[in-house]
């Protein structure tokens, strides 16, 4: 017998919907919240199931019920919130026993494939390198710490870096 899939999923900051389109096959249903008309627009064209659904919002208003949603996701987003108000706000809208999920990357990952990781690593260093002086200073040489300090002040019993 096939386990239910949860029933809902919001992807805070989703952006152009590429993080959205991941958690579909696990939830009944879908949403990806942004700020921006012109990502949401882009994410429209690229929505290939009829679970996903979007909404203009921002990310420290989310339009769902109290304990409403199994879990808030935000992929390579979180960082451009006001961290406070949305982590009351993803609060506010999980469920008992909901997820929160901060995804992000950091710009000092080492990449492993055959015999070319050193020559891959090479180029990524130089790429980042060329786009560093275009970075916004608030996200500093990485945006890790922020991340760090969004964890350090989770006060959840249960909870994973």
């Amino acid at each position: 017998m096939k386990e239910q899939p949860y029933e809902l999923a919001v992807d805070v900051g989703c952006g152009s919907g590429q993080g959205t389109l991941l958690l579909a096959p696990h939830f009944a249903h879908v949403v990806g919240t942004d700020i921006s008309p012109a990502q949401l627009e882009m994410a429209l064209k690229h929505a290939s199931s009829p679970n996903i659904t979007y909404r203009e919002c921002p990310a420290e208003e989310l339009p769902f019920e109290d304990g409403s949603v199994d879990l808030v996701a935000s992929m390579s987003a979180f960082h451009w919130f006001d961290h406070s108000r949305f982590l009351q706000e993803a609060h506010r809208v999980l469920k008992p026993h909901g997820c929160l999920v901060l995804l992000n990357y950091t710009l000092d990952m080492e990449l492993s494939y055959g015999d070319c990781s050193e020559a891959l690593n090479n180029i990524c260093k130089e790429y980042y390198a060329a786009l560093f002086p275009y970075r916004n200073p608030y996200l500093g040489r990485s945006s890790l710490d922020l991340y760090k300090q969004a964890y350090n002040s989770l006060q959840y019993p249960v909870k994973e870096w």
